[in-house]
């Protein structure tokens, strides 16, 4: 007869990420710690520069790969300004980084199944995507209203998935045993004085969405949820690498105090 080694199974990790324009960003130090702490995620849903970043990990850019692109790309650059009634910028400079880095417009080309969430504006819900084309997804679900252009996939026309769900857990909720959620959004409720016109944009569309982000915290194991993130800037890197640094310190932080062990050969 023979001999049967029976092992317990990994748990299945989902990991949501929220937008937040160049704040997501951030998501990538969050990335790096998660590996480092053994929880390497497994499924991941994500919306707006959420879904991007999910898009590149699932793809099999690392963390500091990841980073190294930010670094070498321009974002929201004068050449991509188009002022027309549809948007301030045009989406090329997200269509040009995505056909750089993916070898195929498809979602098959990711080595973990993602859900990518984008707002359907005709009836006002969220639509996840999941197959087939990968870019127009992407696109839609970074597609800040008045910012940048809606983006028609099909007869439906889409923008930010942020909008309605600025943490997209649902579509992997049920296909994982253990729940992370990563939102850089958090308030600044520092004194207000003069806000020029994007401040105050980023302010009110976090002030009215925070209620629905912060009601799903009960379903998320972890929910990480850095401090003071709205302090940089929605369309801005300069502070990338002073944001990473902290966002990094708190997760790590975070989850130690959980009582999660940094794995060997990991950073100090």
């Amino acid at each position: 007869m023979g001999l049967f080694s029976f092992k317990k199974k990994k748990p299945v990790i989902g990991l949501t990420l929220s937008g937040g324009g160049m704040r997501g960003i951030a998501h990538i130090a969050v990335l790096k710690a998660l590996e480092e702490y053994n929880l390497k995620p497994d499924i991941i849903s994500g919306t707006s520069a959420g879904s991007l970043i999910a898009a590149f990990y699932a793809f099999g850019k690392t963390p500091d790969e990841m980073l190294d692109i930010v670094r070498k790309t321009t974002f929201f650059s004068r050449s991509y300004l188009r002022l027309s009634k549809n948007g301030i910028f045009s989406s090329n400079f997200i269509l040009k980084l995505l056909a750089e880095h993916f070898p195929e417009d498809n979602f098959n080309v990711l080595n973990m199944p993602v859900y990518v969430a984008a707002t359907e504006m005709t009836h006002g819900i969220v639509d996840f995507f999941s197959e087939g084309e990968l870019f127009a997804p992407l696109l839609a679900s970074s597609s800040v209203p008045f910012v940048l252009p809606p983006v028609r996939i099909g007869k439906k026309i889409y923008v930010d998935g942020g909008v309605l769900d600025n943490l997209p857990i649902e579509p992997i909720m049920d296909q994982c045993d253990f729940l992370i959620a990563s939102h850089v959004n958090s308030i600044t409720y520092d004194e207000l004085t003069h806000m020029s016109l994007m401040k105050e944009f980023d302010r009110i569309l976090h002030l009215a969405i925070a209620k629905s982000v912060y009601s799903k915290v009960k379903h998320c194991d972890i929910f990480l949820d850095p401090p003071k993130m709205t302090q940089f800037s929605l369309f801005n890197k300069k502070f990338i690498d002073v944001m990473c640094d902290e966002v990094y310190a708190y997760t790590c932080k975070e989850l130690e105090e959980k009582g999660y062990r940094r794995a060997e050969g990991g950073n100090v």
